[in-house]
């Protein structure tokens, strides 16, 4: 009974400190979803509702049920991604505070993107225009693996090199921990190399040419810029001696050379043309700023840009269909209006701040909060010029990710009694 009683008051302890720990987020969360939901309502003061609702009661005469979004299906669509996006970050924080729990979600991670990354070399390699057992419509001449946009995939490559340089890191300090002479350092490195990693290594090598066949401008620089964050934090912090860790970025550099190499001249052709397609994009990034404009702080509607930006577009932007702005913060802003994009954004400030705070404040498994902050920077960076976090395929690993980094940048106490 006593055994008993001492488990659940543990329990509770466990869950007290678990719910203060995520407390801000929930807050900021909560306010967000609750605001989407008020998007949808019809209770509200008139004023509130879209302008196109008050122009719809003008042309036939009657008020119409008038809400703020201008598609209320829509946005209940979009907001219950968001919660199963954040359900994924819940469960993911709550199994990963078990070490061993959280290395175990990280190697699937690992397993899982190396496969989808060697699918897509193979397709590639084999001139295979087909995904999975449909034919592929769009970015045939680009490696997309499952994925239906290059700048997507890219990003999830992006996650998958970033989670298996930090698994090499991890398990490669475990080895060389403690004092070792250089020799005996170079000798169990030399015998991990070959017997134990082939998991992380193969993963790293195949996401990282698949990242780069993509020929994703954004996602190729956001990745590097996050795998440059990786790297320092990891070097600087000690998870492993820094002329192991200077010679594993050299040796990166070298494999991300000769990669690099079979897709050159695709790259640097895209990037000849970087001067011509940011001339469009500049163009609609002017016309959802003046569209945010008109609506600052109600937005038209979580999941509505599509619709919502047709009455915005120049004659030039009207050629294409844009059901996206290709800048994450502008869509938001446009959608939700400014102050719930305010709130959005805090989220993964506060997100980063736990990071940096496990950075700080752990002794070991730092590699965890590595990963959190660096594949913050990542699809931070990659959110200014495209969409991938506002698909499922990107945002649900990223979420999985995030909830494990989270859970693994608290110190841990000491057991006594």
């Amino acid at each position: 009974m006593i055994m008993e009683a001492l488990t659940t008051k543990d329990r509770a302890e466990v869950l007290r400190r678990y719910l203060i720990r995520i407390a801000p987020g929930l807050v900021l969360m909560g306010a967000v979803v609750t605001w989407i939901w008020l998007q949808t309502v019809t209770w509200l003061p008139a004023g509130s509702a879209h302008p196109l609702w008050l122009d719809a009661a003008k042309a036939i005469g009657k008020s119409p049920q008038s809400t703020i979004s201008l598609n209320p299906e829509a946005t209940i669509m979009s907001l219950m991604r968001l919660l199963a996006y954040a359900g994924v970050f819940w469960v993911a924080a709550r199994f990963c505070r078990d070490a061993d729990n959280a290395s175990m979600v990280l190697r699937a991670f690992v397993a899982a993107a190396g496969v989808y990354a060697l699918y897509g070399l193979i397709l590639f390699f084999a001139d295979i225009k087909m995904i999975l057992w449909f034919d592929k419509w769009a970015y045939k001449a680009d490696l997309t693996s499952t994925f239906v946009n290059r700048n997507s995939y890219a990003t999830f490559a992006g996650l998958g090199v970033i989670a298996s340089v930090a698994l090499v890191f991890e398990q490669i300090s475990e080895r060389l921990r403690g004092q070792l002479g250089a020799r005996r350092m170079a000798r169990v490195s030399l015998e991990w190399l070959v017997g134990e990693a082939w998991l992380p290594l193969s993963a790293m090598i195949f996401t990282a040419t698949a990242l780069l066949l993509t020929h994703s401008r954004g996602g190729t620089l956001s990745t590097g810029l996050g795998l440059l964050v990786l790297l320092i934090i990891l070097v600087r912090a000690d998870t492993v001696p820094r002329k192991i860790g200077y010679g594993f970025l050299a040796g990166s550099l070298l494999i991300s050379a000769f990669a690099f190499t079979m897709s050159a001249d695709v790259v640097v052709d895209r990037l000849r043309k970087t001067t011509l397609d940011n001339s469009i994009r500049d163009d609609l990034f002017a016309r959802v700023i003046d569209a945010i404009g008109v609506n600052p702080l109600w937005g038209s509607g979580y999941g509505t840009f599509e619709m919502a930006f047709m009455a915005f577009k120049t004659p030039a932007l009207s050629m294409a269909n844009w059901d996206k702005a290709h800048n994450s913060y502008l869509e938001l802003a446009f959608e939700l209006g400014v102050p719930a994009t305010v709130a959005v954004v805090l989220v993964f400030v506060w997100l980063a701040g736990v990071f940096v705070s496990g950075l700080i404040r752990r002794r070991r498994r730092q590699t965890y909060a590595a990963i959190g902050l660096s594949a913050t920077v990542l699809v931070a960076a990659h959110a200014t010029v495209d969409f991938s976090l506002q698909i499922p395929g990107v945002m649900v690993p990223y979420a999985m990710l995030m909830g494990l980094a989270w859970s693994q940048s608290w110190p841990t106490r000491r057991r006594t009694g």
